[in-house]
């Protein structure tokens, strides 16, 4: 029977740079690709945005940046229409500021 080392034969004939290219695709292959929202699911989110900030209510941001899910906690403290953006106050007092194209769900808690 053949015991093969697999891989490990090859990494000494590789440059430091093929191997850094490699880990970079590799990477890349696990992002995630942005969800595409129609006009009724914005709608909603929309609808979901404005009653939490007029309720000042705790709820659930989801959004999509760099190819993952980030999720936040707190209430939305700000709406700004001409800039894209709202302005969110996390559970621990810090404030952000989250461009609205990112978010992909809004959960009141």
């Amino acid at each position: 029977m053949l015991r093969d080392r697999g891989t490990i034969k090859w990494n000494s004939l590789m440059l430091p740079e093929h191997v850094q290219i490699l880990k970079d695709m590799w990477k890349d292959d696990q992002k995630s690709t942005a969800p595409q929202l129609d006009e009724q699911a914005l709608e909603e989110l929309n609808e979901s945005c404005i009653q939490a900030y007029e309720e000042e209510a705790i709820v659930r941001v989801t959004q999509f940046k760099n190819g993952s899910f980030h999720d936040d906690k707190g209430t939305i403290t700000k709406l700004l229409p001409q800039e894209q953006t709202l302005k969110f106050t996390r559970v621990n007092g810090t404030s952000i500021s989250i461009p609205i194209h990112n978010i992909v769900q809004v959960d009141t808690l």
